[in-house]
């Protein structure tokens, strides 16, 4: 998929992505650690 297609969306394809980004590292970082966590016994 060439960057051409997604040059008529503009600026908010871009902020859409990095805010998706942002929002799934926040969320699923806390995640996973308690996950392993969990598993382990350990809380």
């Amino acid at each position: 998929m060439p960057l051409i297609c997604f040059r008529f969306m503009g600026f908010d394809f871009h902020l859409i992505a990095n805010f998706g980004a942002l929002a799934l590292i926040t969320l699923a970082g806390p995640a996973v650690i308690f996950i392993l966590f969990y598993r382990r016994g350990a809380l």
